[in-house]
């Protein structure tokens, strides 16, 4: 099949420049469509052009031709152990299909790389993989070149799997872990090992990633930790459990799980059932779950939560809150207290220190059930919807764009950014069933190496 074996890295292990001493390896990759075909079939592609960085040094772009939709490609790494950008384009004068691995460290892999395309500003549906089981409202959380898929599915399904975004290739794990079932489930990262799994049937646990020897630990959090407490992964700390309910009555206390599995107790300035979070910086804004929709912010080394002044949002159950990592948010969506959804917003600015809030755009586009991934921008399906928001922030202003639309409307999906800022959307409900298919997506343009 030489039309798609388009990277092969004649690599150096025993030393990291080529001498005639030293063990040859050759790494093989693939570049298909969303059927593990030759995208450039039936185009008129002539150009593929691969662009590679490792590690720091200088990125490097190569071009190879497409004759007919046959290409063949050869490409040297300079190291073998440095963490690996790859950015691959194919074009013509009416075709242009854009892609990216996640970053990986080859000697790392397995040897062998696959890589779906898409067109700027698509998605292609993927036929070639299925989740091991129909998932909605379940929890999808990366780590290095693989995501943790948990919960969503039937008693009667593995409650656990993992994706392997290098091969594009969805697994069971090796173990039997006779789990009982989870119901809808979220999940956060602690460190790049460790995940955090907050099901609704079952209690949390721990769930590691890279030592197969205590893949599952339980933890123990607050009481009324659960489905009404906000979840968020704060880089560099942990995972953090906020409110939550207990006989009804809304919690103030907040958990923090750290790496192997110490939790330390925190605790907000009032009771919050059903609050939004996201994390700036090691600083975390929480919003809502209280009838006066007030806001506060959890500042690394408090133990008690400061109210930002004159937040007084009223009821917004299920909203979403989006931040830009650093100093800025916005609070979107849900439903006010007669259940209508909402499509006025709340921005902040100028978080944790001087924290401060103001009306923000409309979301014209506001639906239920929406994918907000990880430590980004992107708001995702929900409801019969196929629309991909994104939240952009520039100088003073913040707007609320379309960016792209599914393949199918999917509600309850989950997913994964990778770094060139193309991403990844699975399973969710379509209106009609639960679906067991991916989406791998890009945007106009992915980021440059």
């Amino acid at each position: 099949m030489l039309w798609r074996t388009v990277l092969l890295g004649l690599l150096c292990i025993a030393a990291f420049a080529c001498k005639e001493s030293s063990t040859q390896f050759v790494f093989e990759a693939r570049i298909v469509d969303g059927q593990n075909g030759n995208p450039a079939a039936g185009t008129d592609a002539t150009i593929l052009r691969i662009g590679i960085q490792e590690g720091e040094l200088p990125a490097e772009e190569y071009e190879y031709p497409i004759t007919d939709g046959e290409f063949d490609a050869f490409l040297e790494f300079r190291s073998f152990a440095r963490p690996t950008r790859i950015r691959v384009e194919m074009e013509g004068a009416t075709t242009e299909l854009l892609t990216a691995p996640p970053v990986f460290v080859p000697s790392a892999s397995r040897g062998s790389l696959r890589v779906v395309t898409a067109a700027p500003s698509s998605c292609e549906r993927i036929r070639f993989d299925l989740l091991e089981a129909p998932r909605a409202f379940f929890g999808m959380v990366r780590s290095g070149t693989f995501a943790l898929i948990a919960g969503g599915t039937t008693a009667s399904d593995e409650q656990l799997e993992f994706f392997d975004a290098l091969e594009w290739e969805s697994r069971l794990f090796m173990e039997d872990f006779a789990l009982s079932d989870l119901g809808e489930t979220r999940a956060a990262s602690i460190d790049e090992a460790e995940i955090l799994v907050l099901p609704t049937n079952a209690p949390p646990f721990i769930f590691n990633m890279l030592d197969a020897t205590r893949r599952i630990t339980p933890v123990v959090l607050h009481n009324g930790a659960g489905p009404r407490s906000a979840l968020v992964s704060v880089p560099g700390v942990g995972a953090m459990v906020i409110g939550g309910e207990l006989a009804g009555e809304a919690q103030s206390a907040v958990s923090l799980v750290e790496p192997e599995g110490q939790v330390t107790s925190l605790q907000l300035s009032e009771p919050r059932s059903g609050p939004a979070a996201t994390a700036l910086g090691n600083d975390v804004l929480v919003v809502g779950g209280d009838p006066d929709g007030t806001a506060e912010v959890l500042i690394a080394g408090d133990g008690v939560g400061q109210l930002v002044d004159g937040v007084m949002d009223g009821v917004r159950e299920s909203g979403l809150l989006v931040g830009d990592g650093e100093s800025r948010a916005l609070w979107i969506g849900g439903a006010d207290a007669g259940d209508a959804l909402r499509q006025d917003t709340v921005r902040f600015d100028g978080c944790p220190s001087s924290c401060v809030s103001a009306a923000g755009p409309q979301w014209t586009t506001a639906r239920f059930a929406v994918l907000q991934p990880t430590r980004s921008a992107l708001v995702i399906g929900g409801e019969g919807s196929r629309l991909v928001d994104e939240v952009r922030w520039s100088a003073a202003d913040v707007r609320i764009e379309p960016l792209l639309q599914l393949d199918v409307p999917r509600a309850g999906a989950a997913g994964i950014v990778l770094e060139s800022g193309a991403f990844i959307v699975a399973g969710g409900d379509d209106g009609a069933s639960i679906r067991q298919d991916f989406e791998f997506c890009v945007p106009a343009a992915l980021e440059p190496l």
